[in-house]
């Protein structure tokens, strides 16, 4: 399997490709299991209205094989370090799975100053989780103390090409923790291709995939045209 490339593959096909211990990190925004009927009563006019808006939500709102996909990142991982970010409904089932295998769990927390104003009878969905999964000897890099908070604060792009597209800055803060230059970062559900950007900048190597044809193929031009950039503002640098 070739590194720094990103392939149009599903990520149960595209996973058992992977060599045993060839992956320094795996940093992974998974499929949430979402409700998808909001607040309101499944009768309700706005509630009709709120499950028609986001039925375009619908491929990333029903989660995912935990068993097949974590026992491929066990199997391809030097140690176990994972970064996943998931929904509220998924934090127990994951940290349960990893502490019963002997690993540590963490949560950790992504702030956005900028969230969608829309909560429909909910609170405002101002912030997302983190599992930060290790077994001992994995990397962690001391930065500033205010850097090594459980908390990361910043904005939501705009201008997505994903529904669930992570800040880049976000992700090298991450990488900057997690990893040493030169390692190996693995992303099965790339989405948008920030992974793939955040590793160029920050000097890692990293190996994608991404189901969707056309988000494929959007993040392939993402890359292509970060890439080509000359320069870049490393954070923390």
């Amino acid at each position: 399997m070739e590194i720094n490339k990103i392939y149009n593959e599903d990520c149960y096909t595209f996973l058992p490709k992977l060599l045993d211990k060839s992956i320094d990190l795996v940093l992974v925004d998974v499929p949430y299991e979402l409700e998808m009927n909001g607040g309101c009563s499944p009768q309700s006019d706005f509630a009709n209205r709120k499950l028609i808006k986001d039925k375009h939500l619908k491929f990333i709102a029903d989660g995912f094989n935990y068993d097949l996909v974590f026992n491929e990142f066990e199997r391809v991982c030097k140690k176990i370090n994972l970064l996943i970010f998931c929904s509220n409904k998924q934090i127990a089932k994951i940290m349960t799975y990893w502490e019963s295998k002997g690993c540590s769990a963490t949560l950790l927390v992504w702030i956005k100053p900028n969230p969608i104003p829309l909560a429909n009878l909910k609170h405002i969905s101002n912030i997302e989780f983190i599992i930060f999964v290790r077994e001992k000897g994995v990397t962690f890099n001391k930065l500033a103390t205010n850097l090594m908070l459980k908390t990361f604060k910043y904005n939501t792009p705009t201008n997505r090409i994903h529904p669930t597209e992570k800040p880049i800055e976000l992700l090298s803060h991450l990488l900057k923790i997690h990893s040493n230059k030169n390692d190996v970062v693995l992303d099965c559900f790339s989405g948008s291709g920030s992974l793939a950007n955040a590793c160029y900048k920050e000097n890692r190597n990293f190996i994608c995939c991404e189901i969707d044809k056309d988000y494929y193929l959007s993040s392939l031009k993402r890359h292509n045209e970060f890439s080509s950039q000359k320069s870049f503002n490393h954070i923390f640098d």
